[in-house]
């Protein structure tokens, strides 16, 4: 095929990105949420101070905490990423061919 690429023998190793195996920092995170959750669920009076507390610094102006209703509330922003060529032409792909190799 004209304009092709071929990429033979890549080996993609798993686990290189990101925390290595065996980190259980996931793990003590989810135990911290678990144990606030539960509180606050068996003391709601504590979770609607902390809301109040929370609206008000917002009324009051505070960045953090109208950022914080808004990301609750709308969710969070979606960052847009937007890949052309030059000039914002588009790319004119042919063909893609992954070739992915299991370690022996």
């Amino acid at each position: 095929m004209e304009n092709s690429l071929e990429i033979k023998d890549v080996e993609i190793e798993t686990n290189k990105v990101g925390a290595p195996k065996g980190n259980t920092n996931a793990k003590k995170n989810k135990l911290f949420y678990d144990r606030i959750q539960k509180h606050l669920v068996q003391n709601p009076a504590k979770l609607e101070k902390i809301v109040e507390t929370l609206v008000q610094e917002a009324q009051n102006g505070a960045p953090w905490a109208v950022k914080e209703i808004m990301d609750r509330v709308d969710g969070k922003a979606v960052q847009a990423t937007e890949i052309s060529g030059v000039d914002g032409e588009a790319i004119e792909l042919k063909q893609i061919e992954f070739i992915i190799k299991r370690p022996e």
